[in-house]
């Protein structure tokens, strides 16, 4: 079993005056927005829909060198083209190409004030990934490795006061504390030329050049020279002095992390950041610079991986960065998020091919009952979610989440924490619903939740029924779905078990049982025992509930007398039929 990776396609399409369009790149967006990229570096993807060149150059140890394109205009890295050419030898990164117009492209920096002999190409094949599908390789750099990229010539970047804005995706378990694994606006000299002469977005965990945030880190920051900035104060020593955290700089906790810079000419600059695989990006800082650093001085070089003036303590893996000119709106921000979202980072599944949802017979019924294997058609990230689909056989149908077998039935039975089964319903009766389902595991604690339109609506407690082939059924009520049409998700929590089926019944009058002095709306597992001892069945039910879930059980139980035994509580019934 390897460890598996958790991911969400995200359309954050909010209603604003540019509207994201299919199979476009954050530099279209941009560009709509009347604030281009004049630079756009990538190993991952085009960053415009209509970029058919190369990404990036690797050079293989004998000198040779090979330029890495993408598989077709607007799309991925073709990966296997590096991987040809560097079996069985050592490749550096020789160049990130930039896909703007302005051909501001990246090679190793030249002598700067702290790398005097200028930095080094970095390990190309250092940083494996996946993206939506497909193989990739990051710029992955250690601390005091002395790499780093610059273009001290470039053409069009923002100088003196000029708007601009940039962002970078980042590999969110790589950083250090230490100065500075950046991305932007650097000064031309190679040198420290003081407040404003540059603007960076910096990614890591750095207390020292600007203060703590929230949390541990690590934390999204600006170095705008002399200061690692989280608001509008910062520099060298400046955090042994002043410990109160930043109170919007959130700690990001994500696998890969989006950060963005915004820097217009009114004395202000804004941060952002957050996951690049989820959801929307927090602000973690809008308001005022420093006394001394508006207006700014920029200079117009790019850096990558190491300060202003060549700064290489920084740690990090960069895959893809844009620096505009022109500081676009907000809703700009959210399209472009999305957009990053879309690309998959992380994704052994690709999400970029689209293939219709449908039914994989009919439309099932609820009341009724689901056999497992019946998902919906439409793939992996459609119509499943198999996190590990590599392993997987043919049994019963091509796109297999993960089905076996046990005896004459066809189960579910292999798959990660995250993975999730689809299937379209329709509701017949707005009724209160009691869900049975028949599984069976050798561990402890294992559950699943079931979703209806991705509302969770129940958990089930899988109990530990001995071997993988020793099968029972478990219970639990719900409430009344609305009668319609809906989208069904069974989704595994915690691995591992076999699932053969579910069935939704609508609640039926209930039997007595036994008043407790206290009742609790706590759900708790109940093992139901006959009077030789042996467990004939589990189900998971509040104590308000408990009633409506035994009624249920004990149809498929002959009569006899029987103990129902919790955490903290037996108790002893007659079961009548």
């Amino acid at each position: 079993m390897n460890t598996n990776t958790s991911f969400k396609v995200a359309a954050l399409l909010a209603a604003t005056a540019v509207v994201s369009n299919a199979n476009e790149g954050p530099c279209d967006i941009y560009a709509r927005a009347k604030t281009p990229c004049v630079a756009a570096h990538s190993l991952t993807r085009a960053l415009y829909s209509s970029y058919s060149g190369n990404l990036y150059q690797v050079r293989r140890a004998d000198g040779q060198t090979k330029d890495i394109p993408v598989e077709e205009p607007g799309g991925f890295v073709k990966s296997s083209v590096q991987d040809d050419f560097c079996a069985g030898s050592k490749c550096t990164i020789s160049i990130i190409y930039d896909q703007s117009s302005y051909k501001n492209d990246l090679k190793k920096s030249p002598p700067v004030y702290w790398l005097k002999e200028g930095a080094k190409e970095a390990d190309a094949n250092r940083a494996p990934i996946y993206i939506s599908g497909r193989k990739a390789y990051g710029f992955y750099r250690d601390a005091w490795s002395a790499t780093g990229y610059r273009n001290n010539n470039t053409k069009g970047v923002a100088t003196g006061d000029e708007e601009e804005s940039m962002y970078m995706v980042v590999d969110g378990r790589h950083y250090n504390d230490l100065c500075c694994f950046n991305y932007g606006n650097a000064e031309t000299t190679g040198n420290d030329d003081g407040p404003g002469t540059m603007e960076c977005i910096y990614f890591g965990s750095d207390k020292d050049w600007g203060g703590p945030g929230q949390g541990n880190g690590p934390w999204v920051a600006a170095d705008l020279e002399d200061g690692v900035f989280k608001g509008n104060d910062a520099g060298w020593q400046w955090g042994k002095t002043h410990t109160t955290p930043w109170p919007n700089a959130l700690s990001i906790e994500a696998d890969y992390v989006t950060a963005m810079l915004k820097g217009p000419n009114d004395g202000t600059f804004k941060l952002k950041g957050g996951s690049a695989q989820k959801g929307k990006l927090n602000t973690m800082w809008d308001g005022p610079r420093k006394r001394g650093y508006s207006p700014r001085k920029l200079q117009g070089a790019i850096v990558l991986g190491n300060g202003g003036d060549g700064s290489d303590g920084g740690a990090g893996t960069f895959f893809e960065g844009v620096m505009t000119i022109g500081n676009p709106p907000d809703s700009v921000d959210d399209l472009v998020q999305a957009n990053i979202v879309a690309a998959g980072y992380g994704s052994k599944i690709d999400i970029s091919k689209k293939v219709e949802i449908e039914p994989f017979k009919d439309t099932l019924t609820i009341p009724g009952k689901i056999e497992v294997e019946n998902y919906d058609k439409g793939g992996n990230g459609r119509g499943l979610l198999d996190s590990d689909i590599e392993n997987e056989n043919n049994l019963y149908r091509e796109d297999n989440a993960g089905l076996d077998s046990a005896g004459d039935a066809i189960i579910y039975g292999w798959g990660y924490a995250n993975d999730w089964l689809r299937y379209t319903i329709k509701v017949s009766k707005n009724d209160s619903l009691d869900i049975t389902a028949r599984v069976s595991s050798p561990s402890d604690s294992t559950f699943f939740s079931i979703l209806v339109d991705d509302k969770d609506i129940a958990k089930i407690m899988v109990p530990n029924t001995g071997d993988w082939k020793n099968f029972e059924t478990v219970t639990t009520t719900v409430p009344a779905i609305t009668a319609g049409d809906h989208i069904l998700k069974i989704r595994i929590d915690k691995p591992y078990f076999n699932l053969d089926w579910i069935e939704f019944t609508a609640t039926k009058e209930k039997t007595a049982l036994p008043q407790f002095s206290q009742r609790t709306n706590l759900s708790q597992a109940y093992s139901v025992y006959d009077v030789l001892g042996n467990r004939v069945t589990s189900f998971q039910a509040s104590e308000s509930s408990m009633q409506n879930i035994w009624d249920k059980a004990r149809v498929n139980l002959p009569g006899g007398i029987y103990v129902i035994k919790t955490n903290s509580k037996t108790i002893r019934i007659s079961n009548t039929k």
